[in-house]
Parts: C-alpha cells; structure tokens; sequence
C-alpha cells in the first residue's frame, strides 16, 4: 500500500461534475446503479469518486456484483476521459479488461480512481482501481477490489479546439454526451 494525496483542480473538478450531470439523466443503468456516486476529486486526466455499497450493488452472496465493477470502469473512464480533454463527449466503449482482487459487502464504501493513460485523435486509453474503504487522500490506499483498463472510442476525433467553434450563423456550438 502506498501513500498518496487526493489532489483536486476545482475547474477541472466542476467541468467533469458537469459532464456526468449531462449524462446522467441519459443511462438507465447509470442512474440506477450510480445515482449516489460522489465525485471528490479530478485533476487533468484523473479522477477519483466514492460509492456506498447498498443492496442494489449485490450478488447473490451479498457481496459486490462483477456487473457493477463493469460499470464502474465503463463510468470512470469516461469520467478520467472527460477530465483530460475538457468535453463532454467522453466516447463510447471498444474494449474494457476487469480483474476482480477482492470485494466489498454492503456498507462498505468504494473509492474508484480512473486515469487517462493517452488521449489520441481517435482513442482514449484510461486505467481504473476501485478500492474497498476511503482515506480521504490521508495514508494508505485502500484494498483494492477491482483494477483494469478501459479504451474508448473518441466520436468523430474530436479535438480541444472543437469545443467552442463557431457555427455558421456566429453562435458557440458545444459538444454533446456519450
């Protein structure tokens, strides 16, 4: 277990906030699985939010659901992409590698940290850990749960510079969700 901080950009931690409340109101399973997910911090290309385990995030052995890793990379990912390149278009999923080290009981409470490994063109390449137990950036780390990496599909290869183009008739065009 290594030591380490929850360092935080307030703009970048409002723009990726922003972003999720865009795409929430859209996902079904987002908002049936994550409407408590908790964004506590983002950085260029990083963020790390917190979840409570309920009854809803369960298997049949009262214990975390693998589905509900799944989601967790699919939502981090964007989350990290969208804190990296400052849109709200976070992509769509081409491949996603989950690797379950442990798990998490109802009660419990999850830190899931994502990272934006490389932001092309066309492909973002993000990593995740979701963790059992919050140190609020304090101390250790907590065990970690699941880990992995997630490659996402950047729609259109948008770049930085299409985030306020001007459209023909001179109004500021913005950029829609996933």
């Amino acid at each position: 277990m290594s030591t380490y901080t929850h360092p935080s950009d307030p703009s970048t931690l409002s723009h990726v906030q922003s972003t999720w409340d865009f795409i929430r109101p859209n996902s079904s399973i987002y908002n049936h699985l994550l409407s408590d997910i908790r964004l506590v911090a983002a950085t260029k290309g990083r963020i790390i939010a917190h979840l409570d385990v309920t009854p809803v995030h369960t298997n049949s052995k009262n214990i975390l659901h693998g589905a509900v890793s799944g989601t967790l990379c699919d939502w981090a990912g964007g989350m990290a992409i969208a804190a990296e390149t400052g849109l709200q278009k976070t992509g769509v999923s081409t491949d996603m590698h989950v690797s379950y080290c442990s798990t998490a009981k109802v009660g419990d409470t999850l830190e899931i940290e994502a990272w934006v490994g490389r932001a092309g063109k066309n492909l973002g390449f993000t990593g995740f850990e979701i963790r059992r137990g919050v140190t609020n950036g304090e101390g250790k780390k907590g065990v970690v749960v699941a880990m992995g990496s997630h490659t996402k599909f950047l729609l259109f290869g948008q770049g930085k510079s299409e985030i306020k183009e001007e459209n023909k008739e001179g109004t500021v065009e913005g950029n829609g969700s996933e």
